[in-house]
């Protein structure tokens, strides 16, 4: 083999690929392995078409790939979404998922659904079409889908079929549904719960409500909706053998709360009220479900055997002695003696069946392999029949312990780079320890690039020791996954330094799949993003080396809150002959404004203000939430104004300016689930001036607070 060369592959990857090749350069010629190159290239994802050829070329032969890239699904936007659905909802029925291999067929399936989407919105008459912008070097192919809404259809012809004998005029009237509304979706799924509401107060919980037909007639843009209705027999549910109340019934039962009647929801009615009757003593009782039928009612019956009224006085644990303590065990339980809030206790063969079951497995789990536990029911306790105690007697047996541990197949991550694991030589044998530790050094490997990694426990008892398991942690790293390339887009306003420098994932680096999840959450954090997806392009390709993708929506830059009203103040001046002042009153007005991401800094400013005749305020502020690009530094600027005529001696004006630097020590707060802390400091320089006017006859000013005294600070 002379030579090797690949065509529709750029260059600074041609490299990359040639390695993935098993035909070398130099070797013989061999066809197996030319068969093999082609089936890793295509392996990859990346080739949608690869062909192979050779010609002489001397005293040997030239092999030349030609291959067709596949294309991935990029951006995904909307041209003339209607307020419903929205440019979001049509999104998510394309169905189109970024990063994933993009084809025709796909793309004609995202169209249809985008069609059925604006139909059940009422526009029958909308044109959907897709536009495709490709971007050969990063294999991506966004879309612009171009939606013409047209004119909203109108509520033709509503009619009624089935069984419920109602009529056309009956029906709109309970469904609000007029012939000539626009037809929305809303208003279809609203007609339909109302109509479900209406057989629900008729007991009617079997009740079939649905649309058996919608018919579009294209010349007058109306639908026809013909509405199926089987209201089915009225259920009754009761309880015999036992006084149950209504209430207790409809809160035990979920038929009542879910609306249907089916045997999953009946047996756990069962359950709940044999829950019920053992709180209340009845720890013996038993219960069936019987079923009567005729042409209009389906009876429900709970037939109740309540046994004999006992009381659990006594919970007894003994044998428990390198385990658990007494009160300890006791939170496993079900079972439970008679208390204030139980005056009767819990019991029943069945829980204490359970109960034993849970503290053997619990037993098991931290090394106590041999445990056994017996137990002995006295219903005639210290002579008063039906009075009930409970003795359970734990037999631990020897704890077995782990001897030794052995971790094999780490040969591209240094054993001592795992985490460490709860299970060591000399600890007590705990299965739940070595699932989680199991867990614990997948993850590990996740977050390091390898995401088919696998992992076997296997244990064996000690040749050496008695009463020692030895345990054996197997580990298949997998092929290490690595970012090629970050690509971002969607950034409108916002300057790149702002999304880089919260980028978790970078070039080079192994691929995580938290880093793309803490890459996503500290850009939601900015909070300058209403939409922020992460995704890894072409994840199905056996490629080591993957692209990234963020895609970020920015959020509506400004925000404005307004509102009218009227304030009432006591204490105006009103003269000599009113020394208390009189009552005033204002209109007020209230005006704010917020004002995101100026300048794509991700800097915050705020405008707030009341106005009225008795106060005026205003107030400006401008936020640095990252100074220097740093988490732990705050920059706030504050200019502040009020004017208040709110005491009958005098009318105060204040003007303050502030600027804040706060700096956090330790943990900024920034990573996921985590929070700010422990401590921060403020360095603070403020501006204050005061003025006091109008002031009323008499009045000496040595009476004016300290801080509302005419002052510069």
């Amino acid at each position: 083999m002379r030579s090797i060369q690949i065509f529709g592959v750029g260059e600074g990857e041609r490299e990359h690929v040639m390695q993935l090749l098993l035909q070398k350069a130099g070797e013989p010629l061999d066809r197996g392995k030319v068969r093999d190159s082609i089936r890793a290239l295509y392996a990859t994802g990346r080739f949608a078409d690869i062909q192979a050829e050779g010609s002489p070329s001397g005293d040997g032969v030239s092999l030349t790939f030609t291959t067709s890239p596949n294309f991935f699904v990029g951006a995904v936007d909307v041209e003339g979404a209607p307020t419903r659905p929205t440019s979001n909802q049509i999104i998510n029925a394309s169905k189109l998922q970024l990063g994933e291999l993009f084809t025709q067929e796909k793309l004609e399936r995202a169209l249809e659904n985008i069609r059925q989407l604006m139909q059940e919105g009422g526009y029958y008459r909308a044109r959907v079409s897709a536009e495709r912008v490709s971007n050969a070097s990063a294999q991506q192919a966004d879309l612009l889908f171009h939606v013409s809404r047209g004119e909203q259809a109108r509520v033709g012809e509503v009619k009624v079929a089935g069984t419920s004998g109602m009529s056309s005029l009956e029906l709109q009237d309970i469904a609000h549904l007029d012939r000539g509304e626009r037809v929305t979706s809303a208003r279809v799924r609203g007609s339909l719960q109302r109509l479900r509401k209406k057989f629900q107060k008729q007991n009617r919980a079997l009740a079939q409500v649905s649309i058996a037909e919608q018919l579009y007639h294209p010349e007058t843009n109306r639908v026809d909706f013909t509405f199926q209705l089987d209201p089915g027999p009225v259920v009754v549910i009761y309880a015999r053998g036992y006084h149950i109340s209504r209430g207790t019934l409809k809160k035990q039962i979920p038929v009542y709360e879910e609306n249907a009647v089916d045997d999953d929801l009946l047996n756990e009615g069962k359950r709940n009220l044999l829950d019920y009757l053992q709180t209340r003593g009845h720890f013996d009782a038993k219960l069936e479900i019987r079923k009567e039928t005729d042409s209009k009612t389906l009876r429900v019956i709970y037939q109740i055997d309540p046994g004999a009224l006992h009381k659990l006085v006594l919970v007894e644990i003994t044998g428990n002695k390198d385990f658990l303590n007494t009160s300890k065990l006791r939170s496993y339980l079900q079972i439970q003696p008679a208390s204030r809030f139980l005056n009767h206790g819990r019991y029943s063969e069945a829980l204490l069946k359970n109960d034993v079951a849970t503290l053997e497995r619990l037993y098991r789990a931290s090394g106590f392999r041999q445990v056994q536990i017996q137990t002995n029911v006295d219903d005639n306790y210290q002579g008063t029949k039906n009075k009930l105690a409970v003795h359970l007697h734990i037999e631990e047996g020897v704890r077995t312990r782990i001897g030794e541990l052995h971790v094999l197949g780490t040969q591209k991550v240094a054993a001592p780079e795992l985490p460490e694991l709860s299970s060591q030589p000399g600890q007590p044998y705990s299965e739940q320890d070595l699932a989680n530790d199991r867990e614990r050094i997948l993850n590990f490997y996740f977050d390091h690039g390898f995401p088919n990694a696998a992992l076997e426990i296997n244990t064996k008892p000690s040749e050496h020791q008695p009463n020692r398991e030895d345990v054996t942690f197997s580990i298949k790293e997998g092929e290490r996954f690595t970012v090629n390339r970050v690509m971002v887009a969607g950034t409108e306003h916002t300057r790149d330094y702002v999304v880089n420098r919260e980028l978790q994932v970078h070039e080079g680096e192994a691929l995580s799949q938290q880093d793309l999840l803490n890459t996503q959450n500290r850009l939601y954090d900015l909070g300058i993003f209403g939409q922020v997806d992460t995704a890894v392009q072409n994840p199905d390709g056996t490629d080591p080396q993957k692209n990234v993708l963020v895609q970020v929506q920015e959020a509506k830059r400004y925000t404005f809150t307004y509102g009218v009203g009227i304030e009432f103040e006591t204490g105006q001046p009103a003269g000599t002959n009113a020394p208390q002042g009189k009552t005033g009153v204002s209109p007020r007005v209230e005006f704010d404004v917020t004002r995101l991401n100026v300048g794509g800094r991700n800097q915050t400013l705020t405008f707030q203000s009341h106005v009225g005749s008795l106060q005026q305020r205003g107030l400006i502020s401008y936020a640095v939430p990252k100074l220097f690009d740093n988490d732990k530094f705050k920059l706030i600027y504050t200019i502040f104004y009020d004017n208040s005529l709110d005491v009958a001696t005098f009318t105060s004006q204040r003007l303050e300016g502030k600027v804040d630097l706060r700096q956090q020590f330790g943990n900024s707060g920034v990573e996921p689930g985590t929070r700010p802390g422990p401590n921060s400091l403020t360095y603070r320089w403020d501006f204050r001036l005061v003025k006091a006017t109008h002031f009323a006859q008499g009045f000496s000013t040595d009476q004016i607070a300290i801080l509302s005294l005419p002052a510069r600070v």
